[in-house]
Protein backbone atom coordinates (compact mmCIF):
# COMPACT_ATOMS: atom_id res chain seq x y z
CA UNK A 1 0.00 0.00 0.00
CA UNK A 2 1.26 3.48 -0.89
CA UNK A 3 0.52 6.33 1.74
CA UNK A 4 1.35 9.72 1.03
CA UNK A 5 0.96 12.94 3.08
CA UNK A 6 0.23 16.32 1.90
CA UNK A 7 1.72 19.54 3.12
CA UNK A 8 -0.44 22.51 2.36
CA UNK A 9 -1.03 25.61 4.53
CA UNK A 10 -4.36 25.08 6.89
CA UNK A 11 -7.72 25.82 5.95
CA UNK A 12 -11.25 25.93 6.16
CA UNK A 13 -12.73 23.28 3.74
CA UNK A 14 -9.15 21.66 3.19
CA UNK A 15 -10.53 17.95 3.63
CA UNK A 16 -13.58 19.06 1.85
CA UNK A 17 -11.38 20.50 -1.19
CA UNK A 18 -9.42 16.76 -1.43
CA UNK A 19 -11.91 14.61 -1.01
CA UNK A 20 -13.61 16.50 -4.07
CA UNK A 21 -10.81 16.43 -6.33
CA UNK A 22 -10.11 12.98 -5.59
CA UNK A 23 -14.16 11.88 -5.65
CA UNK A 24 -14.40 13.46 -9.30
CA UNK A 25 -11.50 11.41 -10.15
CA UNK A 26 -12.47 8.66 -9.30
CA UNK A 27 -10.72 7.78 -6.76
CA UNK A 28 -11.87 5.88 -3.45
CA UNK A 29 -10.03 7.23 0.13
CA UNK A 30 -9.63 4.52 2.02
CA UNK A 31 -8.00 6.61 4.96
CA UNK A 32 -7.38 9.91 5.84
CA UNK A 33 -5.66 11.78 8.73
CA UNK A 34 -5.11 14.83 9.17
CA UNK A 35 -3.30 17.40 11.50
CA UNK A 36 -3.03 21.37 11.59
CA UNK A 37 0.59 22.42 13.41
CA UNK A 38 1.50 26.28 13.30
CA UNK A 39 -0.64 27.39 10.22
CA UNK A 40 0.34 24.41 7.90
CA UNK A 41 -1.72 21.09 7.53
CA UNK A 42 -0.13 17.72 7.43
CA UNK A 43 -2.83 15.23 5.75
CA UNK A 44 -1.87 11.37 5.46
CA UNK A 45 -3.68 9.79 3.25
CA UNK A 46 -4.61 5.95 1.18
CA UNK A 47 -6.34 5.74 -1.64
CA UNK A 48 -7.29 2.93 -4.28
CA UNK A 49 -4.83 4.50 -7.04
CA UNK A 50 -2.49 6.14 -5.59
CA UNK A 51 -0.01 7.44 -8.58
CA UNK A 52 -2.87 8.76 -10.21
CA UNK A 53 -3.86 10.63 -7.04
CA UNK A 54 -0.40 11.57 -6.55
CA UNK A 55 -0.72 13.10 -9.88
CA UNK A 56 -4.10 15.00 -9.95
CA UNK A 57 -2.95 16.52 -6.41
CA UNK A 58 0.12 17.85 -7.50
CA UNK A 59 -1.27 19.14 -10.65
CA UNK A 60 -3.60 21.48 -8.05
CA UNK A 61 -0.70 22.76 -5.84
CA UNK A 62 -0.09 20.17 -3.46
CA UNK A 63 3.67 19.12 -1.83
CA UNK A 64 3.56 15.45 -1.46
CA UNK A 65 5.83 13.05 0.29
CA UNK A 66 5.01 9.42 -0.63
CA UNK A 67 6.24 6.27 1.91
CA UNK A 68 5.17 2.74 1.16
CA UNK A 69 3.59 0.87 4.21
CA UNK A 70 3.62 -2.62 5.82
CA UNK A 71 0.11 -3.53 6.74
CA UNK A 72 0.03 -6.12 9.61
CA UNK A 73 -2.86 -7.77 11.00
CA UNK A 74 -2.77 -7.84 14.97
CA UNK A 75 -4.88 -9.52 17.40
CA UNK A 76 -7.27 -6.44 18.71
CA UNK A 77 -6.03 -6.52 22.48
CA UNK A 78 -4.08 -4.82 25.37
CA UNK A 79 -0.25 -4.96 24.63
CA UNK A 80 -0.39 -6.28 20.72
CA UNK A 81 0.82 -3.04 19.02
CA UNK A 82 3.31 -2.71 22.44
CA UNK A 83 5.05 -5.66 21.37
CA UNK A 84 5.16 -5.66 17.63
CA UNK A 85 6.72 -2.09 17.98
CA UNK A 86 9.52 -3.52 20.55
CA UNK A 87 10.21 -5.83 18.30
CA UNK A 88 10.97 -3.46 15.98
CA UNK A 89 12.87 -1.23 18.17
CA UNK A 90 15.10 -4.01 19.63
CA UNK A 91 15.58 -5.02 16.08
CA UNK A 92 17.43 -1.13 15.22
CA UNK A 93 14.36 0.09 12.96
CA UNK A 94 12.89 3.46 13.66
CA UNK A 95 8.95 3.89 13.01
CA UNK A 96 8.85 6.62 10.51
CA UNK A 97 4.80 6.47 10.57
CA UNK A 98 1.90 4.12 12.25
CA UNK A 99 -1.63 4.64 11.82
CA UNK A 100 -4.79 2.03 13.26
CA UNK A 101 -6.62 1.12 9.54
CA UNK A 102 -9.40 -0.43 11.05
CA UNK A 103 -10.66 -2.66 13.88
CA UNK A 104 -13.38 -5.56 13.72
CA UNK A 105 -13.77 -8.69 14.86
CA UNK A 106 -10.92 -9.23 17.55
CA UNK A 107 -8.53 -8.14 14.55
CA UNK A 108 -6.60 -4.79 14.16
CA UNK A 109 -4.85 -3.45 11.17
CA UNK A 110 -2.26 -1.09 11.34
CA UNK A 111 -0.26 0.74 8.48
CA UNK A 112 3.61 1.33 9.39
CA UNK A 113 6.74 2.60 7.46
CA UNK A 114 10.24 1.97 8.97
CA UNK A 115 13.71 3.03 8.29
CA UNK A 116 14.55 0.02 6.73
CA UNK A 117 10.91 -1.47 5.38
CA UNK A 118 12.77 -4.73 3.77
CA UNK A 119 13.94 -5.73 7.23
CA UNK A 120 10.96 -4.95 8.80
CA UNK A 121 8.83 -7.34 6.67
CA UNK A 122 10.72 -9.72 7.13
CA UNK A 123 11.17 -9.11 11.34
CA UNK A 124 6.66 -9.18 11.00
CA UNK A 125 6.34 -11.85 7.61
CA UNK A 126 3.91 -13.68 10.10
CA UNK A 127 1.83 -10.57 10.57
CA UNK A 128 2.25 -8.84 7.06
CA UNK A 129 -1.02 -8.42 5.09
CA UNK A 130 -0.72 -8.80 1.18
Amino acid sequence: MKQFTLITADRKGLAAEIADVLGKAGINILELNAQSVSGSALVEICVDKADDAMHILSAYGFQIVTDDVITLKLQDQPGALAQVTRQLSDAGLSIRGISTLQRHGGVCYVALSTDDDVKARQLMKPLVVG
